[in-house]
């Protein structure tokens, strides 16, 4: 799995951004509708460029069935796929037995949320052991625009299965879980102080103008995530 994704990459220019500034993971969006949209013949070139700095890939698809993401999967050297759309639990099990990795999003409602309707929507998949994306339901769009999440919602999800030693809860032996959604240099930092999140996934927040990747956001980003989740060992060391 990955720390920081820096998804909706479409340069040469970019990978070397995200490297530079410490990131471990890229992603490519294959989703016609979006802004950041690649063609898989497009993407091939740029995620041989991305092993060669070892950067994870994933593939990020939101209509397209199994078997079509499986063939984009193998074509484009992809080290998971994520699943944004309709895709069901049977779908995700025949892309896993097939040896692509899967991380499934769970689109969450913008605004207030109820901690525990997100333990509810999470239930179906968490037994399955994919790591799961929280990010906002933002419709055919399949995620990149920019809205937030109830960070304290999901810090309270979140803590509650840690206090109930939940295998599944971040940090244990079940999935990992990412957040997303209306990250920025500016805000990641509260949004892991709060969300309790241990690996974040941004695309529109390290943009300038919109679609194209800034080199100072991303290093911004990758700095602000890094020094809050040392402010957090810190804290915990010292409260021990």
């Amino acid at each position: 799995m990955f720390r920081i994704k820096i998804c909706g990459i479409r340069k040469a220019d970019d990978l070397a951004a995200v490297a530079d500034a410490g990131a471990d993971a890229v992603g490519f969006n294959f989703h016609p509708p979006s802004i950041r949209f690649l063609e898989p013949r497009q993407a091939a070139g740029l995620s041989r460029a991305a092993a060669e700095l070892n950067l994870y890939r994933v593939g990020v698809f939101v209509a397209a069935g199994p078997e079509r993401i499986a063939e984009i999967a193998s074509q484009v050297g992809l080290d998971a796929v994520q699943l944004h759309g309709d895709q069901t639990i049977d779908d995700a099990c025949r892309l896993n037995r097939s040896g692509c990795r899967v991380i499934r999003v769970i689109r969450l409602p913008p605004g207030k949320l109820d901690p525990q309707a997100i333990a509810q929507q999470v239930a179906p998949w968490i037994d399955l052991g994919y790591p799961l994306l929280l990010d906002a339901e933002v419709g055919i769009h399949g995620g990149g625009q920019g809205t937030r999440l109830d960070w304290d919602a999901v810090g309270i999800w979140a803590g509650g299965r840690d206090a109930v030693g939940d295998a599944s809860a971040a940090g244990g032996s079940g999935p990992d879980w990412i957040l997303a959604g209306g990250l920025d240099p500016h805000s990641v930092a509260e949004a892991i102080r709060r969300s309790r999140a241990t690996a974040v996934d941004v695309a529109s927040g390290v943009e300038h103008p919109r679609g194209e990747k800034c080199r100072k956001k991303i290093a911004g980003f990758v700095s602000a995530a890094r020094a809050a989740w040392a402010a957090g060992s810190a804290s915990l060391g010292s409260s021990g």
